[in-house]
């Protein structure tokens, strides 16, 4: 009687590493970036378990790394639907919520943009300290029109972001103050943090943002960007791809289009899939 109870439990053990199996390969590709190949493998985990949470996650997420705009509505209910079978999952809401914000912008949906804003809301509720969700939210509430806007709700979102982590807090008046086109305060920040730390990879790329918006300092933002291809990018950090493509975009500014070409190519050859540079090189005469 005992042998038999061990091996009915052996069974159920080998039967979940099993099941298990399958959805590990497909989100080893996710990570590997081998997106087609996650993409059929996790629709068809999905197909034939549809209660899995996290196969659904995964698909949301592998459909909206393939930078392709038509997809992302599907991969939102994907992620919605991943958070609906685990709602207090904080990685889940906080994907889902940030897409639905993304798809909100997108569509000028007001729909999505309160699910995503709930679901940011939710994660903060869970994880007060959850510094994406305060700087998702902050951006939301900065950037969302009246009447669901709020500018004492960003900068109450702020607020927390500076308590905890104030460099991060910099990196967000920055971009405010770029997307305001008050271009010499944002410069003014770009340089009073590189002064501190002429290594700093956000920051440099920041001031290539803000030279690109301006047409100003063009030649200083390109030798700050051609840097960050010698550093190592923080983690969640755009990686070289995105480097090379703003500086293709900085080079096309002064008109310098074969250098331009050359860097979107760069671009390319590390992230084939990169849609900006890629629409960048077409456009290019």
């Amino acid at each position: 009687m005992r042998a038999g109870i061990f091996s009915t439990l052996a069974f159920f053990v080998l039967a979940n590493l099993a099941a298990a199996a399958p959805l590990d390969d497909a989100i080893a590709l996710y990570k590997e970036r081998k997106l087609p190949e996650a993409r059929a493998a996790l629709e068809t985990i999905t197909a034939a378990e549809p209660q899995n949470a996290a196969a659904c996650h995964y698909l949301g997420l592998t459909l909206i790394r393939t930078h392709d705009p038509a997809l992302l509505e599907n991969a939102v209910v994907w992620l919605e639907k991943a958070v609906q079978l685990e709602p207090e999952n904080i990685a889940y809401l906080f994907e889902y919520g940030g897409a639905s914000l993304n798809l909100a912008g997108k569509k000028r949906s007001l729909g999505a943009a309160n699910h995503g804003r709930d679901a940011l809301e939710k994660v903060l509720k869970l994880d007060p300290g959850h510094l994406d969700a305060h700087e998702a939210l902050y951006q939301f509430y900065q950037q969302a029109p009246w009447p669901i806007g709020s500018s004492s709700k960003a900068s109450a979102h702020l607020e927390e972001i500076q308590k905890r982590d104030p460099y991060r807090a910099t990196l967000l008046a920055i971009v405010t103050k770029t997307n305001a086109k008050d271009y010499p305060a944002a410069f003014k920040l770009c340089d009073d943090g590189l002064g501190q730390k002429p290594d700093d990879y956000i920051l440099s790329l920041q001031y290539g943002r803000i030279a690109i918006l301006s047409g100003q300092n063009l030649d200083v933002a390109l030798a700050k960007l051609r840097k960050c291809l010698t550093l190592t990018p923080p983690p969640k950090a755009p990686g070289q791809a995105f480097v090379q493509w703003r500086i293709g975009v900085i080079l096309e500014k002064t008109g310098d289009n074969p250098a331009a070409r050359a860097a979107y190519e760069a671009s390319l050859a590390v992230d084939p899939l990169f849609s900006q540079a890629s629409d960048a090189l077409q456009k290019l005469k």
